[in-house]
């Protein structure tokens, strides 16, 4: 398992899931890639709006780094599609899960990165600051918990020894 605060996510906004997931699989041999459909954004907050962005994520491997996949369905505005609305192309985020989320959150801020999205997801929060002027894309901040931990763990762990079998996988209950 990747250590606390260091890159453990890079993120990417796609088209077309499906197409993403297969390139992925096959060209880049990550995986397998797990889906979790309609995600559970809580208290949804973009640019100091409440928003109601409707996302599906794939979540699979590549070594010890994982690749997060997204799609989203709606046109609202959201950290996913304002940089382009037809859908973003390359690096969108990294994900760093720091030793303490709100330690890291002043320090983003002290350095002068907005917040500009954040939610819960069972209760755990996650938050993106802007650092595209300092490394070209968005930075994501997770909570240090279980709920975003155990998934880490599943993802890592399916990907170590993996048969190339089943590429796209249901998110565990």
């Amino acid at each position: 398992m990747q250590p606390l605060n260091t890159i453990r996510q890079l993120g990417y906004v796609v088209s077309d899931l499906e197409s993403a997931i297969n390139y992925w699989v096959n060209a880049l041999g990550a995986g397998p890639f797990f889906m979790i459909e309609h995600c559970a954004l809580r208290e949804q907050i973009y640019r100091g709006q409440a928003a109601a962005v409707d996302v599906d994520i794939a979540l699979g491997n590549s070594g010890g780094v994982q690749i997060e996949l997204i799609f989203q369905h709606n046109d609202v505005p959201s950290i996913y599609n304002e940089t382009d609305p037809s859908g973003h192309v390359g690096l969108h985020h990294f994900g760093i899960m720091p030793v303490d989320f709100e330690q890291a959150q002043a320090k983003l801020l002290e350095e002068g990165c907005e917040e500009v999205f954040s939610c819960t997801v069972s209760r755990a929060e996650l938050a993106y600051f802007d650092t595209r002027k300092r490394v070209g894309h968005f930075t994501e901040l997770w909570e240090n918990s279980n709920v975003f931990n155990d998934v880490a763990q599943l993802v890592e762990a399916a990907a170590v020894n993996w048969d190339g079998l089943n590429p796209i996988r249901p998110m565990p209950n």
